[in-house]
């Protein structure tokens, strides 16, 4: 329950919107539940928050839900900020005060988000809503370590996300323009045919364009020309994440 109201924090929920995020199917005790996590929530809050239950119709009517504190005190709306701001800077040219922002912004985490909350599909979607905007803000960050020259953190960044998704076309583009940054040509030819052959494999399909065309320039010794497909790679993948 706090991880459904901490995720809209400011925001009222219904009791059936609140009823949905919780459960797929409502127990028939779920109205005693509601009661008995409020209680206790509010005993674990103290003074931190106001958890405020709100009725219709003059105390008559379907109730709504309501952590009642300033969204930049939860971490989850703190880390948008810092994170979007962090981008932001990184598409300005500025990787220095990107890396800083981002930095922030990932420190912040402790694991995936509501690891311990078990939750309905709905709440799970806007967890896992969540975790995606870390990993676009873990390769905002090794990105902005390359332009920085920090090519190791770079690299170690990229593959920390390639390891747990590999799938991850940006990432694996990071890493081979970390590794071209460290003059080590020829583990961007061994890892583009990592990735060449896991994308057959598992999809059936080639790398993008983005992806070779970042390799293709390393290839060639084009630094200045691995810089920008880098950096049309993120664009694009922004663009298509909007979408």
């Amino acid at each position: 329950m706090l991880t459904a109201l901490a995720i809209h924090a400011g925001k009222e929920l219904s009791r059936d919107e609140l009823l949905r995020l919780l459960w797929d199917e409502p127990p028939a005790s779920a109205e005693a539940n509601l009661r008995g996590y409020l209680s206790a929530l509010r005993k674990d809050l103290g003074s931190a928050a106001d958890l405020a239950v709100r009725r219709g119709g003059g105390g008559r009517g379907v109730a709504s839900y309501l952590l009642a504190t300033a969204p930049a005190t939860v971490d989850q709306a703190d880390f948008v900020s810092l994170a979007a701001a962090g981008r932001r800077r990184l598409a300005a040219g500025d990787p220095v005060e990107s890396c800083r922002l981002l930095t922030s912004a990932l420190e912040l985490w402790r694991g995936p988000a509501g690891i311990d909350a078990a939750s309905s599909g709905r709440l799970r979607a806007r967890l896992d809503a969540l975790d995606e905007m870390r990993l676009n803000a873990v390769e905002d960050q090794a990105e902005a370590c390359v332009l920085l020259g920090s090519y190791a953190e770079a690299a170690m960044r990229a593959r920390s996300v390639i390891a747990d998704h590999p799938l991850r076309e940006r990432s694996w583009g990071i890493l081979i323009a970390a590794l071209y940054g460290e003059a080590d040509f020829s583990s961007c030819l061994s890892v583009y045919g990592k990735a060449q052959r896991l994308f057959r494999e598992e999809l059936g399909i080639s790398p993008s364009p983005d992806l070779l065309a970042v390799h293709s320039a390393a290839m060639t010794y084009d630094s200045a020309q691995v810089w920008r497909n880098l950096r049309s790679m993120r664009e694009r993948f922004h663009e298509t994440a909007l979408v």
